[in-house]
C-alpha cells in the first residue's frame, strides 16, 4: 500500500515538473489523490459513507506568476504620505464648512424679498394678520410673517435671521428650523390676538425671536460639543433688553387737526406681544424639536416634559380666549 502511495506521489511530481511552464503552474489531476484512496481502503464502512459526496475527482486550479517584474512591493509609508493632506487643504476645508450657507434661512429671506417687492397691496391685505379675519382665513397665521411694513423692517429681520439662524441651522437640521420658524410665527400671531387685538401684525420678528431663544436649549442639549456656548445666552440677554427698551418708549401722540394728520406720516405700532410670545415659544419648541449629545440626561427629559405641558396649556388658553371673544362678538 505504501508503494502504491509513493508511486502516485512520484507521478504527481513528474507531472508538475513536466507540464509547468516558466510563468506558472496548472494541475488538473484526473484520478483521486493518494490520501483520499488511503482513507477509503483502510477505513471502509463509515468513512466510505462520509466520502460519498466527494465522488468527483479533486481539481486544483492555480496560476502563480513567478515573474519578478510584475510583482512590486508597495511601501506603506509612501502611500500614507500621498494620502496626507496639507495644511492649506485643511484650512480650505474648514473655511468651506464655515461658509456653508443655511439653506432654509436663505430661502425664506428670498421669499420675503420677492413678496415685498412684487406683491400688490390687495394681496398684502389678504396675507397680513388681523384678529377679526383669521378664523375664516387661517392661512394668515403663517403668511403674515412674509409681509413687512417697509424696507428697513425687512432688512433688520433678514440680517438678524441670518446672524441668529446660520449657526443654528448648521448644528440642527433645516427641517427642525422650519418647525421652529412656523411655531414662532403662530405663537406671535396668537399672542398679538390676545394682548393687542386691534393691532394688525406683519413681519417675521416673532420667528426671529424664536430662533434667538432657541439657542438656550441648543446649548443645554449640546453642552461641551459646540463652540462659544457662553456667547449665545449673552446675545439673548442683550437683544431682549433692547427689545424691551423699544417697547417701553412712549408712543408719538396723534395730530390734533385734519391738516396735520394729512401731512403727518402714517403711524406705526410695534406688536411687542408678537415678539414676546415668539421668544417665549422658542424655548419649549426647541427642547422638543432639537436633538443633541446630552438628550438622554435626566434634566433634558424633565425639560422636554415641562415644555410639552407648557405648549399644551398655551394652546388651550388661546382656544378658550378666542372662543369667548367670538361669542361676545355674536
Amino acid at each position: 500500500m505504501k508503494l502504491e502511495n509513493g508511486n502516485k506521489s512520484r507521478e504527481l511530481c513528474d507531472r508538475l515538473t513536466r507540464d509547468s511552464p516558466a510563468t506558472g503552474w496548472k494541475v488538473l489531476p484526473e484520478t483521486r489523490l493518494a490520501a483520499q484512496a488511503w482513507v477509503e481502503n483502510e477505513i471502509p464502512g463509515e468513512s466510505r459513507q462520509l466520502l460519498v459526496s466527494s465522488e468527483k475527482p479533486l481539481q486544483i486550479h492555480g496560476v502563480v506568476n513567478l515573474s519578478a517584474q510584475s510583482y512590486t512591493e508597495k511601501n506603506p509609508k509612501k502611500r500614507k504620505k500621498k494620502q496626507k493632506k496639507t495644511n492649506l487643504q485643511k484650512r480650505l476645508e474648514r473655511l468651506a464648512v464655515l461658509l456653508k450657507p443655511p439653506y432654509f434661512i436663505v430661502t425664506i429671506i428670498f421669499i420675503m424679498v420677492c413678496i415685498h417687492l412684487l406683491v400688490s397691496e390687495e394681496v398684502r391685505d389678504m396675507l397680513e394678520w388681523t384678529p377679526e379675519k383669521w378664523r375664516t382665513e387661517p392661512w394668515r397665521l403663517l403668511t403674515y410673517g412674509c409681509i413687512h411694513a417697509n424696507h428697513l423692517h425687512l432688512a433688520l429681520n433678514a440680517l438678524v435671521a441670518l446672524a441668529v439662524g446660520w449657526r443654528l441651522e448648521r448644528e440642527q437640521r433645516w427641517w427642525r428650523l422650519v418647525l421652529l420658524w412656523c411655531g414662532g410665527v403662530i405663537a406671535g400671531a396668537l399672542g398679538a390676538g390676545v394682548l393687542q387685538p386691534h393691532v394688525p401684525v406683519v413681519g417675521s420678528s416673532a420667528a426671529v425671536y424664536a430662533l434667538l431663544t432657541a439657542h438656550l436649549p441648543n446649548v443645554c442639549l449640546r453642552f461641551g460639543h459646540i463652540p462659544l456656548w457662553w456667547f449665545r445666552p449673552l446675545s439673548v440677554v442683550v437683544l431682549s433688553a433692547s427689545e424691551g427698551y423699544c417697547a417701553l418708549l412712549p408712543s408719538v401722540p396723534p395730530p390734533q387737526s385734519a391738516a396735520a394728520a394729512a401731512r403727518a406720516p402714517p403711524s406705526t405700532h410695534i406688536a411687542w406681544s408678537a415678539h414676546v410670545l415668539g421668544a417665549a415659544a422658542g424655548i419649549p419648541l426647541a427642547f422638543i424639536v432639537f436633538t443633541g449629545e446630552n438628550e438622554g440626561k435626566r434634566y433634558i427629559v424633565i425639560a422636554r416634559i415641562v415644555s410639552a405641558l407648557v405648549l399644551l396649556l398655551g394652546v388651550i388658553m388661546s382656544a378658550i380666549h378666542f372662543a369667548h371673544v367670538t361669542e361676545e362678538d355674536k
